[in-house]
């Protein structure tokens, strides 16, 4: 599809007016790691996968961070194979949204996407999972997303790293994140839809919420928003963050040690006692918050 890369969001994944305020030292989204015999410093970076890459490129410091690395480590390589590997998980095997879906399901969901487009027909999305069809909700409720993204941020990274000649990797395989966002019950992915469909206006508030923290870079209020969004969805955000953290935490010391690193992931990773940052500082790791603006 034309917006596929798109399919990248995790999280669950946002106008805010930036204010001249006193910041707290830890309220930043790039984070340097040394210590424990590292011969240069790397660098974590907490994305937000609906932010242009305009964000980053006000950033001086971190600009100069992203310079001196030798890799970029991103949550998979972002290249023109991604549609590809995802495209088998996006759709129904033996199945259609209007089998799936009742009379009355099907046609509130299409309502919806009528309300935003009004000569859309759900039938173009009748082979793709229910999951699919939520992130499409998703993406039409996003004000961004109605202008063009244009350029996301964590693909920004990679680009230049390639440009640069600097290595690239990814911490998983397309193919890892198409089966955690698609390879679930079908049940619960059209009760997931219609929760969507139906708690638009909510999604939309807490949407705009989660970006106006990222962009003022208030770790506090990240955190305490990534808490009650897990108090709410722990089985899904126990598979989303916290065991993909702890398989990251297994490959970024060695490589680490091979070369120092630009590391970006969603914000969402960074964050409280399971995330990347407590979990890298128990590994023996020091990390200092960077004072990006």
């Amino acid at each position: 599809m034309k917006n596929i890369k798109l399919l990248l969001i995790l999280l669950i994944g946002f106008n805010i007016s930036l204010q001249a305020q006193t910041k707290k030292a830890s309220n930043s989204l790039l984070w340097e790691i040394s210590g424990k015999g590292l011969k240069k410093p790397s660098y974590l970076f907490g994305t937000h996968h609906l932010v242009n890459a305009k964000f980053a490129d006000t950033m001086k410091v971190l600009q100069e961070k992203l310079k001196s690395v030798d890799a970029v480590v991103g949550e998979i390589l972002m290249d023109s194979t991604v549609q590809t590997k995802l495209g088998p998980f996006l759709i129904m095997k033996n199945n259609t949204l209007n089998s799936l879906l009742t009379k009355a399901e099907y046609k509130e969901v299409e309502d919806y996407f009528k309300s935003k487009q009004p000569d859309f027909e759900l039938k173009q999305l009748n082979n793709f999972k229910p999951a699919m069809v939520s992130i499409m909700v998703a993406l039409f409720d996003d004000p961004e997303v109605q202008k063009g993204l244009g350029d996301g941020i964590d693909d920004s990274f990679q680009k230049y790293a390639k440009k640069n000649a600097k290595s690239v990797f990814g911490l998983e395989t397309a193919e890892y994140q198409g089966a955690l966002l698609f390879d679930t019950d079908l049940q619960k992915q059209k009760k997931a839809l219609l929760k969507a469909i139906r708690e638009t206006a909510k999604n939309k508030q807490k949407m705009e919420e989660l970006k106006t923290y990222y962009l003022a870079q208030d770790i506090d209020k990240l955190t305490s928003f990534f808490k009650a969004f897990d108090e709410e969805n722990k089985e899904f955000m126990t598979e989303m963050l916290k065991n993909r953290n702890k398989r990251w935490l297994d490959q970024l010391p060695a490589q680490m040690e091979k070369q120092s690193l630009f590391i970006a992931v969603g914000a969402g990773h960074l964050l409280g006692d399971e995330g990347l940052i407590k979990g890298l500082q128990t590994l023996g790791y020091t990390l200092k918050p960077i004072a990006t603006n």
